[in-house]
């Protein structure tokens, strides 16, 4: 677990770093610098994109989670896998392209008068599918290779800089919006591009092709892997897209841009789980080659724990701080409200669950991970049409949540009495009953006029109290461990 503790810390410092540059740029400056609709557009480019550049992939990253232990050889160029990657690549974008060519005429026709803005900016979609492509496959081979952070870096941070650059260059005057939109597709492109240069220099891009290394059984499997990859992957990506297109099509891109500044904060909780699940899949994969199924069960468990803890303490910072939150946004923003709220929930619902989804990705029964995808994808769709025409922009928030809990119930329950793992023991129970009380803490507080001060008050009396009751509890070996370590840097021993 070491390096997996490791980069799985440092890519979340990177995470969270870019959180706080996020929370900057969507909260405290594009709402006063573009409209509600404006804000929309941007949200609904990368969400198309997303849904495409994850189609593009053609399930490719399910065969390189589970198969590159076998390619793995460094003097032979990992037999031709970097190849057989770009080209998957190539192929999966010229798809994308027939099906956006196929598609363009009716999002035209479907949003010319309530979002015309996507309408304008429509062929923006196409560098960002291209890019956005490149690095989901790039990132995910380099991750095999044991470096996890790279991409962490480029995608949660850099960007968010660069973002940070184009807002101000905005507020100075020194470009308009089209200038702004374009100068964001470049660096939501930008990581693509830096990762292959990367490649290269660290010579893991070799692309000889090497045929005669895949034999007519391990080409079988990578095109059932991949068959399976494509629904498994796009409905990953379906629940974090889905819902703002749908706002889009039930309402309009305004709706879209205050769902999507709501949306933000809810997904702070997920950023452990993303950076654990990315080094944490390679060892699992080796693992599961080796048939050993104890260090399996103890990823999965700790990883469930940890993530639990910190998904908490970030549930309850923001539910205690919410009318902190509506101080710092224009009033219009209000409607978001319950929005942050669901998706807070759903996203803790998903990290409690450590690393289900890897663990059972890089299985033999990977196909049963594919089919409760896929019902994430059905779900998704179906609880969007029956709660947004009710409840607008909260009800996408609930419709999330109740897609995530179903879906996560299946799967646990699935590992649970077919492969005998389980991510929750009594240590969970008593982490709910902690939360409770720190809720209850940070509720009684008396409300403090200056909002910052009174974030600051209610956040560390909230945050002092729950990991006191963790410490005390040994609800975490490695939180315990933690903290001890950072109590010793003091001289204090307890």
């Amino acid at each position: 677990m070491g390096l997996i503790q490791k980069q799985t810390i440092k890519g979340s410092i990177y995470s969270y770093l870019g959180v706080l540059i996020g929370f900057v740029n969507t909260v405290l400056i594009m709402p006063k610098l573009f409209l509600s609709d404006e804000i929309g557009l941007i949200n609904i480019l990368v969400a198309i994109s997303a849904l495409f550049a994850q189609f593009s992939s053609l399930g490719f990253n399910n065969v390189t989670n589970r198969l590159f232990p076998y390619f793995r050889n460094e003097k032979n160029g990992h037999n031709g896998f970097v190849f057989i990657t770009v080209a998957v690549g190539m192929a999966g974008f010229a798809l994308s392209l027939v099906t956006f060519f196929f598609l363009k005429p009716v999002i035209i026709r479907q949003n010319i008068d309530d979002s015309p803005l996507l309408v304008e900016y429509i062929f923006f979609l196409l560098p960002l599918i291209f890019f956005r492509m490149f690095f989901l496959l790039l990132d995910n081979y380099n991750k095999v290779l044991y470096d996890a952070t790279t991409g962490t870096f480029l995608s949660d941070l850099l960007y968010r800089i660069g973002n940070l650059f184009l807002l101000s260059a905005y507020f100075m005057k020194w470009i308009d919006f089209s200038d702004y939109v374009a100068g964001y597709v470049f660096i939501l492109s930008f990581p693509a591009i830096y990762l292959a240069i990367l490649l290269l220099i660290r010579k893991q891009f070799k692309l000889k092709p090497q045929p005669g290394f895949i034999t007519p059984k391990l080409r079988s499997e990578m095109i059932s892997l991949a068959v399976y990859g494509i629904i498994g992957g796009l409905s990953g990506v379906a629940v974090m897209s889905i819902d703002k297109i749908m706002v889009n099509q039930f309402l309009n891109l305004s709706y879209t841009g205050i769902y999507s500044v709501s949306f933000f904060f809810g997904t702070v909780i997920l950023i452990p789980n993303r950076a654990l699940s990315k080094i944490s899949s390679t060892f699992i994969a080796e693992a599961w080659k080796n048939n050993d199924i104890t260090t399996i069960n103890n990823i999965y468990y700790k990883s469930s724990i940890n993530q639990f803890i910190l998904g908490m303490l970030l549930t309850i910072g923001i539910v205690v701080n919410m009318h902190n939150i509506f101080q710092i946004l224009p009033p219009e923003y209000e409607q978001g409200k319950w929005v942050i709220v669901f998706i807070s929930a759903a996203n803790l619902i998903t990290v409690s669950t450590g690393v289900s989804v890897m663990i059972l990705a890089t299985s033999k029964n990977y196909r049963v991970q594919t089919y409760i995808m896929a019902s994430l994808i059905v779900l998704t769709v179906i609880t969007n049409l029956v709660c947004i025409p009710v409840w607008g922009i909260t009800g996408a928030a609930i419709a999330s949540m109740i897609s995530i809990l179903l879906n996560s119930f299946f799967r646990v329950g699935y590992m649970y009495f077919r492969m005998g793992l389980f991510p929750y023991r009594k240590n969970h129970l008593v982490l709910l009953g902690i939360s409770a009380v720190s809720l209850l803490v940070g509720i009684i507080i008396p409300e403090i006029k200056n909002y910052i001060i009174d974030i600051l008050v209610r956040s560390s009396a909230v945050t002092l109290f729950f990991i006191a009751g963790i410490y005390f509890c040994r609800i975490s070996e490695e939180v315990n461990t933690m903290i001890n370590k950072i109590l010793s840097y003091g001289g204090i021993k307890i």
